[in-house]
């Protein structure tokens, strides 16, 4: 009896961990270049270790009863999002889907899809928390932007000012991207691997990447976790009566 309780109260958990990470995903559905993520669940057995009657384990109603669902991962799903023509020059955009700006922060080089940048007071390229975008120079230090003067950049990442190479960001390239991780800020840290600069990452001046969160299909997914949610806390609460219940029958048989 405790068996079915536990395999429902892990359902429930599951259907938690949904709606929080389908909450997170919509409340960021307007958020520059953010990628969605998706929790992954698989179903725990006891091995053989754990109960060695092989012919009890096998059977359905063991396999029934004997379950749980873990949390195996929270897949964060790096498709593009639409480009969202701005205007504005410092604004920029990858096209490249394993392209990242790389970004100077006070816990060392990051990296984001987010491209919404803007000048400091030192004219210094940053981003809208203040971090310098770093250049694909040796020293990858700040990219300083000359005051009144007309700046563009190119497919390549270069930039120009009035027609004149000063410059090109810092693009980094990864060839798995299981191995980035959110650290927050719209960031990601590289953990395990090595970036290489980008090749051809087909920036676009003027355009900002738009969140890949598609609101309906959220929803969508957001109602059935809920549904799912409530069904597992009603088997739940029937476990409950039904030892309840057996408890008080014991108690009188006593």
């Amino acid at each position: 009896m405790l068996n079915g309780l536990y395999t429902a109260t892990s359902g429930m958990l599951m259907q938690q961990t949904r709606l929080d990470v389908i909450s997170n995903n919509l409340a960021n559905v307007s958020t520059t270049g953010f990628k969605k993520e998706q929790a992954v669940f698989s179903v725990f057995r006891p091995n053989e270790e754990r109960l060695p009657q092989t012919w009890i384990r096998d059977t359905l109603y063991n396999k029934a009863i004997n379950t749980a669902v873990i949390l195996d991962d929270i897949y964060t799903n790096h498709e593009n999002g639409e480009l969202k023509e701005t205007g504005n020059v410092f604004d920029l955009a990858l096209v490249k889907e394993n392209a990242f700006f790389s970004i100077d922060t006070p816990w060392g080089v990051r990296f984001t899809r987010a491209g919404d940048f803007t000048m400091n007071e030192d004219g210094d390229l940053v981003t809208r928390e203040g971090y310098p975008v770093m250049s694909n120079q040796a020293e990858g230090g700040p990219i300083n932007i000359p005051d009144g003067t007309y700046i563009s950049t190119d497919r390549d990442g270069n930039i120009y000012s009035d027609g004149v190479i000063i410059n090109s960001l810092g693009i980094a390239e990864f060839d798995d991207l299981s191995y980035l991780q959110k650290v927050g800020r719209n960031l990601f840290a590289a953990v395990d691997i090595e970036p290489v600069p980008a090749t051809t990452p087909q920036v676009y001046q003027g355009f900002l990447e738009e969140s890949n969160v598609n609101p309906i299909s959220e929803m969508v997914r957001m109602i059935d976790a809920s549904r799912g949610y409530e069904i597992y806390s009603k088997v739940v609460q029937t476990h409950d009566q039904i030892l309840s219940t057996s408890a008080n029958k014991i108690a009188e048989m006593g």
